[in-house]
Order: structure tokens, then sequence, then C-alpha cells
């Protein structure tokens, strides 16, 4: 199967769109930054819809997200097959039902507004990925690294996207075995207020 390995998209308020992407059939790679659905080459109707098509477009898998892309872009499609799961709706289902409908783009919206809540979400805060064996240090695609519990968390804390993102990474069969948990890491004041250097790490689990 033929798809773009994408490594950024970026949306322009004039509502342009622009991907950097490599053909996963080129060897060596070679990404190049091109306009997605320019509007003088469609419809205005297709142009209406142009994120739409986008989003059926990673969905089916035609654009696959590269471990380098946008962490607001990965984290809206872990989040959104997520939804998927708990609501028991097949993505490749999803992605024909355009197909099914005489092409009707528009039946995506309901899901692409989903998505859409996901990109634009803001969360404040530190948050790293906690463990049975220890807070994880490292992400990759061969499994994690950890540090022993008497290590701060802290020097591990990133933004709550890319700890999801990190935790997506981690199969689900090592995510049950070692009992992996997104925690927020918050440094608060004591009650004794007398002593204002006197802090406490607390930990809460999402």
């Amino acid at each position: 199967m033929s798809y773009e390995i994408v490594r950024n998209i970026s949306r322009r308020k004039d509502g342009r769109i622009f991907i950097t992407s490599a053909s996963n059939n080129v060897w060596p790679k070679h990404y190049s930054r091109w306009e997605y659905m320019p509007d003088k080459s469609y419809s205005e109707k297709e142009i209406k819809n142009k994120e739409l098509y986008l989003f059926r477009g990673i969905i089916g898998g035609s654009y696959q997200l590269s471990g380098s892309v946008n962490e607001n872009w990965k984290y809206a499609g872990n989040k959104f097959y997520e939804y998927c799961r708990e609501n028991n709706i097949s993505t490749s289902e999803l992605w024909e039902l355009p197909y099914k409908n005489e092409g009707n783009i528009e039946l995506l919206k309901p899901y692409y507004e989903v998505f859409k809540k996901f990109l634009e979400e803001k969360k404040e805060g530190k948050y790293y990925l906690n463990s049975s064996v220890g807070v994880i240090s490292k992400v990759n695609e061969k499994g994690f690294s950890y540090v022993p519990f008497t290590t701060t968390p802290e020097k591990y804390c990133k933004s709550y996207k890319k700890i999801f993102n990190d935790y997506c990474n981690i199969s689900i069969e090592n995510r049950e075995n070692y009992e992996v948990k997104i925690k927020e890491f918050v440094l608060e004041n004591e009650f004794d207020k007398s002593n204002e250097n006197n802090v406490e790490n607390v930990l809460n689990d999402i």
C-alpha cells in the first residue's frame, strides 16, 4: 500500500494547508513541503471540505503521522483512535462512509469535530509516566527505559500531549504488565506557611 509519511502539517488562517511528507515507496526518503488541495485545482465544495478530506486520509492510512510530526496532530490521532475504541467505532467503516453514500464527505463532520477538539485541546502542567518498576525516562519503538523511584520525576516531565503520545507508543500488553500510568507533577506549599521553602511533591493520577 502506498502512503505518505507525514512529518509536518500546518493550517494557515486563510484556510490553506501545507504538508511536509515523503512517499513510503521511495528510498532514500526525500521530504518535501506541498500544499494540500490548492484552491486553484479543486471545486468550491471540495475546498470548503478540505479538512474533512485530510481527516479521512489520516484515519484511512493514506497520510501516516510519523514520530516527528507536530505533537498536536499526533495527540489528536491517538486520542481519536482511543475515542473510537471506547465507542466501538471502526475507523475503516468511517473511511468507507462517503463511498457508501454517493461521496458525501460531510457525513464525517461529526467525527472530525471530535478529532479537531483533541487537536486544539489545551492542557497545562507537567506530566510523566510512572510504572511498577520506576519512573519511565524514555520511550521508543522497542520498549521503554526507567529510573528508580528514588529519582525525582520532575526531570522526566513533559507536556501532557507529549506524555500521552509516549504512553500510546508503549504496547497495551506492557502498559498492563508494568502498570504504566500518566501522572501529574505538582508542587504545593505545605500547610505550615511559616516555612515557605518547604514544599511537597503531589502525584495525581490522570
